[in-house]
């Protein structure tokens, strides 16, 4: 496990917030007004070492899916002056379907959920001489279909020679200094050790068990699957 002493926690006091906007586009970024998010999210510290909002009851809905718990934030906003301190300011702040002045017709507008059916893939640089290409990968590619029925092409590469390392302004001795750390990580940290110790209080997050991939033979030391394609195939 990992020293706890030879780590450093971040505190939280509960100060923060959000910098949502709505604004048409074009808008100038001075012209661009935000949302007066603290009337119903704010932050908090749940305790010292952990980050979160409260939600206002007023103003956010909550439903449970299976295992997953959502909130949906407020629907309809109303653009106000308020006073800030020495300055008035313009916000968007929430309100209740019941406040929408009948003759806007708003509450009857249905705005459907759009599916983009022939969306592109997500790819990376393919120029010989990007950092994806040169040196490259050392093994691939490799395809594996994730929970929402995208397609992922990925490819080990060495380690130090991934993409983010080779933009890193490393110099050769230095990322030759990265790979043998890593390598000797890959050989003494085994999967089934614990590391970190768990958690006090809440619960991991889940990830999609497709993403967890098993290196081919020979490439179990120093390398790390990158991956360069994402995409919707036929009716998936």
């Amino acid at each position: 496990m990992i020293d706890p002493t030879a780590s450093a926690i971040h505190r939280f006091d509960g100060k923060g917030g959000a910098t949502w906007r709505i604004y048409l586009p074009e808008t100038k970024r001075e012209d661009k007004i935000p949302i007066g998010w603290s009337a119903f999210a704010n932050p908090t510290a749940i305790d010292e070492f952990t980050y979160g909002y409260r939600w206002s009851e007023e103003f956010v809905k909550r439903s449970v899916e299976g295992a997953q718990k959502h909130v949906t934030l407020p629907e309809y906003y109303r653009l106000e002056d308020r006073q800030v301190g020495e300055k008035k300011v313009s916000q968007w702040v929430a309100i209740d379907s019941g406040e929408i002045p009948s003759d806007t017709k708003l509450r009857e507008v249905e705005i459907p959920r759009i599916r983009n059916q022939n969306q592109g893939a997500y790819v990376t640089p393919e120029e010989p001489q990007s950092s994806w290409k040169k040196p490259g990968p050392a093994a691939g590619p490799f395809e594996v279909t994730l929970g929402d029925g995208s397609t992922v092409t990925y490819y080990w590469y060495r380690f130090c020679e991934q993409p983010a390392l080779l933009n890193a302004d490393l110099t050769d001795a230095e990322g030759e200094m990265v790979q043998q750390r890593v390598e000797k990580l890959h050989r003494v940290w085994t999967k089934e050790r614990e590391y970190l110790p768990p958690p006090s209080r809440g619960e991991l997050a889940d990830i999609d068990p497709a993403l967890l991939v098993v290196p081919p033979k020979g490439f179990e030391i120093g390398y790390v699957p990158i991956v360069t394609r994402q995409e919707k195939r036929g009716n998936q």
